[in-house]
This record gives C-alpha cells, sequence and structure tokens, in this order.
C-alpha cells in the first residue's frame, strides 16, 4: 500500500518538476532558505518574549520581597531613628545626618491642595459631569480619563482638602565614587 503511494507522489512529484523552468530550482532553494531564516527568527523572538514575560515576573516578586524588607524596617526603626535624628539635630540649621551608609533627615514639603472623589462618586460620574461642564479637563489617549486638578472648585464630584506643609523624613545612600586612577 505504501509502495503504491509513494510511487503515485513520484509521479505527481515529476509531472510538477516537468513544467517547472530550470531557474526555478535557485529561485525555490533561495525562498527554502529565507524561509527557514524567518522560521528561526520567528522561533527566537518567541523564545525572547517567552523568557523576558519569566524575567518580568521574577523581577516583580524580587522586588515585592525588597518592598516588604523596607516595610519591616520602617516599622522596626523607623520612629526611634526619626527622633534620635531630630534631637542631633534640634536647635541647629542643618536637617540630616550624615552616616557611612547616607544620609537622613528632614525635608521640607509644600502645602498643597487634595483633590479626591466624594463618596459615591467615581471616575465615570466625574468624567460625565466634566463633559458638560468642563471639557477641558477631559483627556481621551486610548481611554477616557479626568485631570482632577484642572476641574473647577465647583464640581460637586469632588471635594478639596488643604494638606498643610510639614517635613517627610527621608534616607538617600551615598553616591558610589569612581576609582580616580583606573
Amino acid at each position: 500500500m505504501t509502495d503504491q503511494l509513494t510511487e503515485e507522489l513520484q509521479i505527481a512529484m515529476d509531472a510538477i518538476e516537468s513544467q517547472a523552468d530550470p531557474d526555478d530550482n535557485e529561485i525555490q532553494a533561495y525562498a527554502r532558505a529565507c524561509n527557514r531564516v524567518q522560521g528561526d527568527e520567528d522561533a527566537i523572538n518567541a523564545r525572547y518574549e517567552s523568557e523576558r514575560a519569566k524575567l518580568d515576573a521574577n523581577h516583580d516578586k524580587m522586588l515585592k520581597g525588597c518592598e516588604n524588607r523596607r516595610k519591616g524596617i520602617a516599622w522596626k526603626w523607623e520612629s526611634m531613628i526619626k527622633d534620635l535624628v531630630y534631637q542631633k539635630t534640634k536647635g541647629t540649621k542643618r536637617r540630616y545626618v550624615d552616616t557611612l551608609f547616607g544620609r537622613l533627615g528632614w525635608r521640607k514639603t509644600p502645602a498643597k491642595v487634595s483633590r479626591m472623589y466624594r463618596d459615591g462618586f467615581d471616575k465615570d460620574t466625574v468624567i460625565d459631569w466634566a463633559k458638560e461642564n468642563c471639557p477641558e479637563a477631559v483627556t481621551t489617549n486610548k481611554t477616557e480619563t479626568v485631570k482632577v486638578a484642572d476641574l473647577p472648585d465647583t464640581c460637586p464630584q469632588i471635594w478639596v482638602e488643604p494638606v498643610p506643609a510639614g517635613d517627610k523624613f527621608y534616607w538617600q545612600p551615598n553616591k558610589v565614587k569612581e576609582n580616580e586612577d583606573a
């Protein structure tokens, strides 16, 4: 059975080749080689995307671990360190303490206004209101959004809360110095 099928296929292939132009062999070989290269490129790109997705997931997981450690350090030491830095800088112009591992201190934060959605309202209701009353606050790139800062104080869906100036505690790592001899 397979011999008969093989013979029939060979006859069909011979018929196709007898009608082909002699230059077609080179054309076919070129097209086949280009096709193989394209297939290899597609496989490499697919593997790259797969590996990149795995790396991104691993990267996010590792960063989450760092954030959890940072929160743990803040929970354990931050209030005590804030008090110590405050005691060391009290009565001086300096608002920071330099250590071997970085600078700890206080930064002044300016007063600002915080705008938030009132209870029972969300982005969609604010967009509908802004389309009618304040269209310059509505932006459309891929999806519609509203710049809450551009809405007037008369917008019934938001409330304005003044945030007074204050101090924010910070840690800034030391800069890595390059080797001057190298």
